[in-house]
């Protein structure tokens, strides 16, 4: 196991995620945007992860206080933590989709507080706090998996999103209600994309012979790199690829129509209201999608081995040719996540407490309960 920086000494929020080329980047950026609001309120951050997360995330180390790669089996993972962090832990926020009660107890004598985010209800937490950012989730769908004093942040409200999307929130959904041609086509399928949905969107863009420019998005792990950089080079649309983006807000704010993957990126879109194409690329996007499309908030064209070029070109060819459709497809987005959900979480943690009780968790708001 090796250890980044020293622990500091302020009140300390340990984080245990992951990210690989299977599963994407998306579960440690979600953490990362909590761990920037809980430091701007005084917060130390550390994070636990495996080493593959560092290719995925190459910047991590340096954008929290203090990173540990962890090895071997889930049962060592609570005294490794313990060993990098140190016995006490003011909170523990664990978003994994392979941790569920069984480490979240073993962390027990360490976390003061657990935080628990996810967003699939389908399986059991011992948390004191769990959050699920999931358009139209009710806090009573964990009522079987979580202890009875759990308190539940549900719903879009909460979603965790990077503040730089806020920041631009006014200016995009003013753009979007201009009277203008789409121009611009922003396609970010995740950082990793292992299966080349890309490619196949750029393909869909190439047939539809739409006159914009292309932005394309793409973590330097993702292995169909090479091939996408040769796609783009081709295209007959003015096509850029974007490695391991630090302005990918700037990108959305610029775009007119994306086309993207249903995950952690939906939200971002939602702020600034971007109308979509989206394509489900793992089965845990599937509801999230479902429900964005019911509302008016993209267009879904089903599951990425499913879809041929053609069902691309199709709905992205409609938006660009419909300034009407899609300024009621940003509106609807845009009602459904402000970008400001890591704020109110923040502020549900409050301060640490100083008993280890509950105590000082923050104020309650109408959009969670306890169950």
């Amino acid at each position: 196991m090796a250890v980044t920086k020293r622990r500091p000494r302020r009140p300390l929020a340990v984080f245990r995620c992951d990210g690989s080329a299977a599963i994407g980047g998306g579960h440690v950026r979600r953490c990362l945007t909590l761990a920037q609001a809980l430091a701007e309120a005084g917060w130390a951050r550390a994070f636990a992860v495996r080493e593959e997360t560092l290719a995925v995330i190459p910047g991590l180390a340096e954008a929290v206080d203090c990173v540990a790669v962890l090895d071997g089996p889930i049962e060592d993972e609570p005294a490794r933590i313990a060993e990098a962090f140190g016995d006490t832990w003011d909170l523990l926020v664990v978003d994994h989709y392979r941790r569920d009660a069984r480490f979240e107890t073993a962390c027990r004598p360490q976390a003061q507080r657990v935080l628990v985010i996810d967003d699939l209800a389908d399986r059991r937490h011992d948390a004191d706090l769990l959050l699920d950012q999931t358009f139209g989730r009710k806090c009573s769908d964990y009522t079987r998996l979580v202890p009875p004093q759990c308190r539940v942040l549900a719903g879009s409200r909460y979603a965790l999103v990077r503040p730089t999307f806020a920041t631009r929130r006014r200016a995009a959904l003013a753009r979007r209600e201009q009277v203008r041609p789409s121009a611009r086509i922003l396609v970010a399928v995740g950082a990793t994309d292992p299966d080349n949905v890309t490619g196949i969107v750029l393909e869909g863009i190439y047939e539809s012979g739409l006159s914009a420019q292309v932005d394309v998005v793409l973590g330097a792990a993702a292995p169909h790199l090479p091939a996408v950089a040769t796609l783009a080079a081709a295209m007959p649309q003015r096509t850029r690829v974007h490695v391991d983006c630090e302005n990918m807000a700037e990108l959305m704010a610029a775009a007119d129509i994306a086309v993207g993957a249903g995950g952690t990126t939906s939200w971002e879109r939602c702020c600034l209201g971007l109308p979509s194409v989206v394509i489900i690329t793992a089965e845990n996007q599937a509801l999230i999608a479902q429900r964005l499309a019911a509302a008016g908030a993209c267009t879904l064209i089903g599951r990425h081995r499913d879809v041929m070029p053609a069902m691309v070109a199709g709905p992205v060819t409609v938006l660009a040719n419909d300034t009407g459709r899609r300024r009621a497809m940003a509106r609807a987005a845009a009602a459904i996540c402000d970008g400001r959900g890591a704020g109110r979480v923040a502020r549900v943690l409050g301060a640490p407490p100083l008993d280890g009780s509950l105590a000082g968790g923050g104020a309650r708001d109408p959009m969670e309960a306890r169950i």
